[in-house]
């Protein structure tokens, strides 16, 4: 019976051995993990809080219109600051938000230490006129610029639109009037030619608000719409030649029914 004893004390002397080793290793094991995963977060802070990752260098492509330290004042982007503290969407509706003439904005970052700066603006594309003032706006109707007095030289090039607006919008806003628009649309599909003959562009009356050019000589040419437009521009073209030919004189040519224009 003693022999018995002995044996099962030591069965159980060797049991507590084992398990007394594997917490012991278990315990070695937890601690490194620990070291490592400390080291690790020690490794990262400090590398993330180094120089390694300053911004030093920003730059700006696509603009035109706007000078690289506005787009950099209204970005909030300075060199020095870590890059990981940028926030792309951030910066990007800042920029578009607050600057009227920026179609869209993209931040890029270039690890370790570098953006870059991508804008699209928005072109002028029509003068809108309004009482005494004249409004710079885009292909999508987007207001760029309210101007008064004399138009400056960069914007002669544009297509003048009367009689479209019945209000003063205010800048960055939308104007929702197709017909305004679509003076652009015909006046830039016309002929180098015919376009110098243009003076200006109207919006009647009429309940169908057709779209007159008035020439330099104060003719008109009634479009109606936008629709077919080459069609009716290469009528426009043919009568021009015909009247020059024979010396025809008119004040109107009306192309709103292409199948049966009609010359006044």
């Amino acid at each position: 019976m003693a022999g018995i004893d002995k044996k099962y004390e030591k069965m159980l002397a060797g049991r507590k051995r084992r398990n007394a080793r594997k917490k012991f290793f278990l315990f070695l094991k937890i601690l490194f993990a620990l070291i490592f995963f400390g080291a690790l977060v020690f490794g990262a802070n400090y590398f993330y809080n180094s120089s390694y990752f300053r911004i030093k260098e920003i730059t700006v492509s696509g603009n035109n219109f706007y000078k690289p330290e506005e787009i950099l004042k209204q970005a909030s982007v300075q060199t020095g600051v870590n890059i990981f503290e940028v926030d792309k969407k951030n910066v990007e509706d800042s920029l578009t938000g607050n600057l009227v003439r920026l179609k869209s904005a993209s931040i890029k970052k270039i690890f370790p230490d570098r953006i870059e700066i991508n804008i699209l603006e928005r072109k002028p594309f029509l003068i809108a006129v309004y009482s005494s003032m004249f409004y710079i706006l885009d292909n999508e109707g987007i207001v760029l610029e309210a101007l008064s007095g004399k138009i400056p030289d960069e914007y002669k090039s544009l297509i003048l639109v009367k009689n479209g607006l019945r209000y003063y919008p205010e800048t960055g806003e939308k104007i929702a009037k197709k017909n305004i628009l679509s003076c652009a649309d015909i006046y830039g599909s016309l002929d180098l030619e015919i376009k110098k003959m243009i003076r200006e562009a109207y919006i009647s009356d009429s309940p169908g608000q057709d779209i007159i050019m008035v020439t330099v000589d104060s003719k008109q040419i009634i479009f109606g719409t936008s629709d077919k437009i080459i069609d009716k521009n290469a009528i426009l073209r043919k009568i021009l030649e015909e009247a020059i030919k024979s010396g025809t004189r008119y004040s109107v040519i009306d192309l709103r029914n292409i199948e049966n224009p009609v010359i006044k």
